[in-house]
């Protein structure tokens, strides 16, 4: 239950509590406390619910203490509704969970007047941790809070100055840190709100002017107003910009507004103005000399105080503007003429120096003056002169001591390019040495040496970084050590490395310091640092592995990208030599082993051990690598350079190579051909043992000279076969090369060879090797010529039967019938010969009759094709709307006995109905799936695309095999009657298929060609005219 419940709640008078919780001084102590903060307190029994409020609490609260006494009803009664939700929340929490009772409200006196307060408090807990107390502070911030509101109204109408006001707007805090700028800054100094907001105005601030800023913002500060007050800032292009300024501290806050006029133009016409004021004025004034100028009448025109002086101590002559120079009354003739000669002398045009010796008894070295006399002109016209006079005494006394050493400290500068400078803080006077000038090149009198000389002449990428390190210095953060570069005539570039420190600081601070040209030492700097880049980036780009080791401990210092990647181990995992043995060689044996054998051979001494070959590594992922590795023992610099390269690819297809020679020679022994292989770059020829089972060679001659091929080629092939293999061998699309010629045996006797090869060649297409197998075909040689009588006959039989095919097609029909017959009788005839007389014919004699019986049936076949293709005419006028799909299904079933054996793959699209003869256009597709199916190369399974288009007037169908292909020269001979392009024992037919199949194309209007290239499949594409519509 909360201890704020109704029911807990008792009443208690503050007083007579206070009384009898504190004693007389401490309650005395608190009164008095209470009215200075006007603060007051107030305490919670969270046990029994009892109030203490002080007096103060009352007259926060607007409450009489005597007739309102302490309750938790009464103190949640004078709380804001608005607020009372939140306050019993806050309370709870602070009971709950221990958090901190804070709480700004607002409460409501008895008068209906309402007031802001602040209300912080804590829980107060026994040994046990049970909560006992409530105790806090009460405190009215009405005012406060007034105040915030007459603030936020003063921000908004700030805000809006800040936006449209031509003036520069800044608004600071008390470190001068920059918190807000009006738009007007921004477009002045060209920075953007980013550049300026959270800066220092030092960071901006032109460096003389820190001093009296710095000063101006602190009597701000402290609660001046400062009106029309000068000062320099740098704009983002490294601009002085002048500003007039005024400040205060505004009001209610900790908060600084500036407000600056740009006075750039003006100052820059005053300064002109200036500036030739005070040249006139520091001629006249500043100078101890005697300085002054007479008109061509000898008048006094101008004079210093020290001539006047002079005048009145050496002559009693008070002389005044406008008198005489020349006259009588206060000088002697002789001095009259003495001086009228130099000033009539001068009046000529002539520049005059007088060097005057003054010697006198009371002193023991004579007295020198220097005075000089020249020629003022206006428009060309001498209108008089300008003089002055000085003792040079103590200059030329002091000038003799110092120039030696002068000379040596020039020489010394001069010699380390080092030049000394001084600024005066107080004046802004700038000193250069003469090593200053020549760093610079400029004539040490040809101009005035001024900050904003200096600061121009940085280039402008340093400025910034120059500014940022004087500006330290200046404020005393640290001494000044900065390199910059400056720009001088025709753009070049020279580096200085400036130094400085501030000194005398009470007496108004001097800044002084040395530059340094170190222009070769940073182009060397720069040259070494592109060198090391150059050899950083060679060393991670090189295949070679590279590492360095201290000889003293094994700590790596460098190691290359190849190293890594070599090992399989970032740098981070080899961090020195042992790390290095541990996860490169897991394996405890082996690491022992290989860790002892390379510190054997580094303690020895000689080179010549100090490099690995085949060494096993592992990389972080588990793979095993060969590599090679080396050491290279630098002692003086205690390091050990290691080197490494990986071997792996060269040692696995070295042992690829050996696995492949063992199989070359393990094939060459198992097959009957003759292997070789022949390396063109060594003309070295390895032999297998089929030359020794064929040929008669010795059986352990198994690498011969390239040359030992030509005197094996028998001498009437030999021209021909060694242009053949030049040329396959020049020519880099070729890639087999094959020949048949005699070839020279051990025995000196030739046999028929036939010699098949594959050219390999390197990537730029240039052969390199060749590997070929030898066949001896000389029994088959034999066997061709024993067929050549029978061939003869057989081409004398081709020839009358070529001769006769141009009749054939007009009688085939008619003569088909008659010849069928005899060739029956011929068929059954020989067939009882081969049967009756078997044991007496020898195999020539089984073998012509089986080519008497082969030639029967062919010939029985050609005479059903001719009567097939004859009988074509008749169909013209026989043609219906057929559906090409049952054309295809009727002709596959007719092929299913060719289908069965050869088991083909078919690729069939839907085709459509078509106008023509159904059983003609069965025998076309069973025809053009026969030749698919029957010219494929030995082994392959045929594979058979059947489709079609349907264009405007005709449908165009496609068979595609994947067969041996057709010369592009045979194309056009194909549909010829009769043209075959096989031998019969290659493939069977007749040579009249497609001859039919053109023949039922043209029935049908049609055409029909073939696509092909050998050995890449053959396309037949036909066309059936579509009906002409009525």
């Amino acid at each position: 239950m909360s201890p704020f419940n109704k029911e807990n709640s008792k009443v208690s008078n503050s007083t007579s509590a206070s009384s009898q919780v504190l004693s007389d001084g401490t309650k005395g102590l608190l009164e008095t406390i209470e009215k200075i903060s006007g603060i007051g307190w107030w305490k919670v029994n969270l046990q029994t619910g009892e109030n203490q409020w002080s007096d103060q609490f009352y007259k926060i609260c607007g409450l009489d203490p005597k007739k309102n006494p302490p309750s938790t009803d009464l103190g949640l009664s004078v709380i804001h509704p608005e607020d009372k939700i939140l306050a019993e929340k806050a309370i709870e929490n602070s009971i709950v969970k221990g958090d901190p009772y804070q709480l700004g409200k607002r409460i409501i006196w008895p008068s209906g007047e309402i007031r802001h307060v602040l209300s912080e408090g804590i829980v107060e807990y026994d040994k046990e941790g049970k909560p006992l107390f409530l105790v806090g502070t009460f405190k009215d911030i009405t005012n406060l809070k007034a105040k915030e509101k007459q603030f936020d109204s003063t921000s908004k109408e700030l805000v809006d100055i800040l936006d449209y006001s031509s003036d520069l707007i800044f608004l600071f805090d008390t470190t001068g840190v920059i918190i807000r700028v009006s738009e007007s800054v921004k477009e002045t100094l060209g920075y953007s709100t980013e550049q300026l907001i959270g800066k220092n105005y030092v960071d901006f601030l032109y460096p003389p002017d820190l001093g009296k800023t710095n000063s101006a913002f602190k009597s701000v500060l402290q609660g001046e107003n400062i009106r029309n007050f000068e000062l320099r800032l740098i704009d983002s292009r490294g601009n002085l910009i002048h500003l007039n300024w005024s400040g205060n501290t505004k009001q209610g806050t900790n908060q600084v507004l500036g407000i600056a006029r740009d006075i750039t133009e003006q100052v820059e016409f005053k300064k002109k103005r200036e500036e030739e004021k005070l040249r006139i004025q520091t001629i006249l004034n500043s100078s101890q000399d005697l300085i002054w100028s007479v008109d061509r009448d000898f008048k006094l025109v101008s004079a210093n105080n020290a001539f006047f002086k002079t005048m009145k101590k050496g002559l009693q002559w008070d002389i005044q503007l406008g008198d005489d120079l020349l006259s009588t009354e206060f000088q002697k003739t002789e001095l009259i003429e003495y001086w009228r000669g130099y000033y009539e002398k001068a009046l000529r045009g002539k520049d005059v120096k007088i060097e005057e010796k003054s010697e006198s008894k009371s002193q023991d070295t004579p007295t020198f003056f220097e005075t000089k006399i020249t020629p003022v002109k206006v428009n060309g016209e001498i209108v008089g002169l300008a003089c002055f006079s000085r003792d040079v005494t103590e200059k030329r006394i002091a000038s003799e001591k110092i120039k030696a050493e002068n000379m040596q400290l020039l020489k010394g500068q001069e010699i380390a390019n080092i030049g000394y400078w001084e600024t005066d803080l107080k004046s802004n006077s700038i000193y250069w040495s003469d090593e200053m000038y020549n760093i610079w090149e400029v004539k040490k009198n040809s101009r005035t040496v001024d900050f904003d000389f200096f600061f121009k002449s940085i280039h402008p990428e340093d400025r910034k970084s120059f500014l940022y390190h004087k500006n330290r210095a200046l404020l005393q953060e640290k001494k000044l050590d900065v390199v910059y570069r400056i720009i001088l005539a025709g753009n070049r570039v020279k580096y200085i490395h400036e130094k400085g420190e501030i000194i005398h600081e009470e007496e108004g601070g001097l800044f002084r310091g040395t530059s340094q040209e170190i222009t070769k030492e940073k182009e060397i700097e720069l040259e070494l640092r592109n060198r090391n880049i150059f050899i950083e980036s060679t060393l991670n780009n090189i295949p070679l592995g590279i590492a360095v080791n201290k000889i003293s401990d094994g700590e790596s210092t460098y190691m290359n990208k190849a190293f890594e990647d070599i090992y399989g181990w970032s740098k981070t995992e080899l961090l020195n030599v042992d790390d290095f043995f541990v996860n490169v060689y897991p394996n405890t044996e082996y690491r022992n082993w290989i860790k002892a054998k390379i510190i054997d051979d580094m303690t020895s001494g000689d080179p010549n051990r100090m490099s690995w070959n085949g060494i096993i590594i592992n990389t972080k992922d588990g793979r095993e690598r060969i590599v090679n590795a080396k050491n290279i023992p630098v002692p003086d610099l205690n390091l050990m350079i290691s080197t490494v390269a990986d071997d792996t690819d060269r040692y696995l297809a070295e042992q690829a190579l050996k696995v492949s020679n063992d199989r070359f020679t393990l094939v060459s022994e198992a097959v009957s051909d003759a292997i070789w292989d022949w390396d063109l770059d060594k003309n070295t020829i390895y032999l297998g043992q089929g030359f020794h089972r064929l040929f008669g060679y010795p059986k352990d001659r198994n690498q011969v000279d390239g040359s030992l091929w030509l005197k094996t080629i028998h001498p009437e092939n030999l021209e021909e076969i060694t242009a053949s293999s030049r040329k396959a061998r020049e020519d880099v699309s070729q890639k087999f090369w094959s020949e048949e010629y005699r070839f020279r045996k051990q025995d000196g006797t030739y046999a028929f060879v036939n010699e098949k090869a594959i050219i390999i060649r390197n990537k730029k297409g240039v052969a390199y090797r060749i590997v070929g197998a030898i066949q001896d075909i000389t029994q088959d040689k034999e066997r061709d010529q024993e067929l050549e009588v029978t061939n003869e006959n057989l081409k004398k039989a081709n020839k009358e039967l070529e001769l006769s095919n141009q009749e054939l097609e007009q009688f085939a029909y008619v003569a088909s019938h008659d010849l069928q017959e005899p060739l029956r009788m011929i068929t059954s005839f020989l067939g009882l010969v081969e049967k009756r007389y078997d044991a007496v014919l020898d195999e020539k004699g089984k073998k012509y009759i089986h080519f008497a019986i082969d030639g029967a049936s062919r010939m029985r076949e050609i005479i059903l094709d001719l009567l097939e293709f004859s009988k074509l005419d008749s169909f013209k006028d026989a043609k219906s709307w057929v559906d090409s799909n049952e054309i295809l299904e009727t002709s596959l079933l007719f092929l299913k006995k060719n289908i069965d054996k050869a088991r083909p793959v078919f690729h069939l699209d839907q085709l459509p109905k078509v106008y023509g003869h159904k059983n003609t256009l069965v025998q076309l597709f069973q025809n053009l799936i026969s030749n698919a199916i029957k010219y494929q190369p030995e082994g392959q399974k045929a594979e058979i695309w059947i489709s079609s288009t349907e264009n405007e007037k005709e449908w165009e169908f496609l068979v595609k095999d994947n067969g041996i292909g057709i010369d592009k020269q045979y194309l056009d001979k194909i549909f010829v009657i009769f043209q075959r392009l096989h031998v019969k024992g290659t493939y069977s037919g007749t040579g009249i298929g497609l001859a039919i199949s053109k023949k039922i194309v043209d029935l049908h209007d049609g055409k029909i060609w073939a696509e092909s290239k050998l050995g890449e499949g053959a396309s037949f594409r036909f066309t059936l005219q579509k009906p002409v519509k009525s």
